[in-house]
């Protein structure tokens, strides 16, 4: 028996799995970072208290990160320790050709700039050559106002929760944007993510690991306390509205 996303199976889905198992041989693959929701598991112990079956456990970490670049790696393990202290951050295989940057707008343009944000990595993918996809990934509650700043700068997309991501851009709230694999990702005012759920650490990092080029933060409130730590380590590229 193969189980993927286990961290997100609930105690009795985990035990219907248990009770399946012939001869208590199962591969169980997750990641508890990325375990959001009211049953969020903190540690595998959790998880495997409900696997209990014929064979002892082992446990193995992941060390190595091929999907995503170094640069973005290096500020969602930030988020990562916040939210799941003492967990194993993978070590990315590979750096990307663009920095991860952050883009402060004050309170009454935020949803503007994510909306040039958006256009300004759209026009870099197809600068790179072919066709790539951007997506905006914010809270639930804020999917709506995306979508209309996109529409007012003209900026074609497809809301996640009924076109899917065929389109070059998608608006993306946080609890649909596990599992996902994006050319760029631009993450629409953390601090609303952290807040719109018990696990909201968790969720933002889920936002931020789902990119494999480019990585952009458009925030006007306050950055959560991993995020200021990486700005201020230089891990986060700083670019003005003015000079843009």
């Amino acid at each position: 028996i193969v189980i993927d996303e286990a961290q997100d199976l609930t105690p009795m889905q985990l035990r219907m799995v248990a009770r399946r198992s012939l001869n208590g041989s199962m591969t169980v693959v997750g990641d508890i970072a990325q375990a959001t929701g009211p049953l969020a598991p903190g540690h595998w112990d959790e998880v495997l208290a409900h696997l209990a079956g014929r064979r002892a456990p082992r446990v193995t970490g992941q060390s190595v990160g091929y999907r995503i670049p170094a640069q973005i790696m290096a500020v969602a393990d930030r988020v990562m320790e916040a939210a799941t202290p003492g967990l194993r951050a993978p070590t990315s295989v590979r750096l990307g050709d663009h920095e991860p940057r952050l883009v402060r707008a004050e309170a009454a343009d935020l949803w503007s700039m994510v909306a040039a944000e958006t256009a300004e990595r759209l026009e870099e993918l197809e600068r790179a050559g072919g066709r790539g996809n951007v997506a905006v990934v914010c809270a639930d509650a804020a999917a709506g106002s995306v979508a209309d700043a996109l529409a007012a700068a003209g900026i074609e997309h497809v809301a996640a929760r009924t076109g899917g991501l065929d389109a070059a851009v998608s608006v993306v709230p946080v609890s649909l944007v596990k599992g996902l694999e994006l050319d760029a990702v631009v993450v629409a005012e953390p601090a609303a993510i952290v807040e719109g759920d018990p696990h909201g650490m968790r969720s933002l990092y889920v936002a931020l690991t789902r990119s494999t080029r480019m990585l952009s933060i458009v925030h006007s409130r306050d950055l959560p306390a991993p995020l200021a730590d990486a700005r201020s380590a230089g891990e986060l590229a700083s670019v003005s509205p003015a000079v843009r």
